[in-house]
């Protein structure tokens, strides 16, 4: 079964109810003025201060090692 089918087949055994909030929901995504993505863009100047900042956690020890950074977001966010 494709993702497509799988979707319609859901859809197909919401109650009619559910089946509209989810057409409101997807025609909100469509019609919305928001950008689709959660990010706030940033200037070339934000993004050189927090690379010198970067660049001095690292030279204190304060940067973690790549293959323990994952590892510690998972925890940080309830993921581990």
């Amino acid at each position: 079964m494709s993702t497509l089918e799988a979707i319609i087949s859901m859809l197909e055994a919401m109650p009619e109810d559910a089946r509209i909030k989810v057409m409101k929901f997807t025609q909100k995504l469509f019609t919305s003025q928001k950008t689709a993505t959660p990010f706030v863009a940033v200037g070339r100047e934000l993004i050189l201060s927090d690379l010198v900042e970067s660049r001095h956690q690292i030279s204190d020890g304060q940067g973690l090692d790549m293959e323990d950074a994952p590892k510690q977001m998972g925890k940080d966010n309830g993921f581990i």
